[in-house]
């Protein structure tokens, strides 16, 4: 095993984690405090690291695993996690617009608040997650299976799911709470037993989408399409 005492602590510039990504060593790390645009993460073990205050814009992240990592007031844009696994995965004030997370496993993740509009979710796989005070306007989670998720919005405001993408998308005991679907895609989107109570629906499409044992008292289908 190398010898990594020289970088035990926080990886504050982008030559130390270049070397420890060659290397294998991030997993416990800290990593904060510096600009990493378009760096190479691909396949990274980032078990339980901290990234804080990081500009990750347009990074390479695809197949990586991270498992109980904590995502703090950073820059993510762009950045592509196709086929990667987070699990535990704790997000907080970080800006994630255009991520793309295709064909991913999310698993137990919190994202509380987060920019997340366009991000891409296609095909992915969610459980467990919490999503709230998020903005999501236009994500992506077309063909995604989503089990057990929660949608919390602002406590004076909805959670903003407009024009979001559920088509041909799995949802299983998913809870809506104060979220905004205005002009959302359902069609073909199978729903069981989800929690839509109070959620603005208007403009939406739901051509084709099953709805099997949900809650829809107070539901607002006004211009939707059915």
């Amino acid at each position: 095993m190398s010898d990594t005492s020289a970088d035990a602590g926080v990886v504050m510039s982008r030559v130390q984690l270049e070397r420890l990504v060659a290397e294998q060593e991030l997993a416990g790390r800290t990593i904060q405090g510096f600009s990493a645009p378009n760096i190479g993460l691909h396949g990274a073990d980032l078990d339980s690291v901290t990234i804080e205050r990081l500009d990750l814009r347009g990074a390479d992240g695809d197949e990586a695993r991270l498992e109980r990592a904590e995502l703090r007031q950073s820059d993510l844009r762009t950045s592509s996690w196709k086929g990667a696994l987070w699990h535990r995965v704790k997000v907080k004030d970080c800006d994630l617009t255009e991520l793309d997370l295709t064909g991913a496993q999310l698993l137990r993740c919190d994202f509380d608040p987060v920019r997340m509009a366009r991000m891409r979710f296609h095909r992915a796989r969610l459980q467990t997650c919490q999503f709230k005070d998020s903005e999501l306007y236009s994500a992506d989670f077309s063909g995604a299976v989503l089990i057990g998720c929660r949608f919390e919005g602002y406590s004076h405001a909805t959670v903003s799911l407009s024009r979001t993408d559920f088509s041909g998308a799995s949802l299983f005991d998913v809870k809506f709470e104060r979220a905004n679907l205005y002009g959302a895609n359902l069609r073909g989107a199978v729903l069981v037993r989800c929690d839509l109570r109070g959620v603005n629906l208007c403009s939406a499409d739901l051509t084709g989408a099953r709805i099997v044992g949900c809650e829809t008292t107070g539901a607002d289908l006004d211009g939707a399409t059915l």
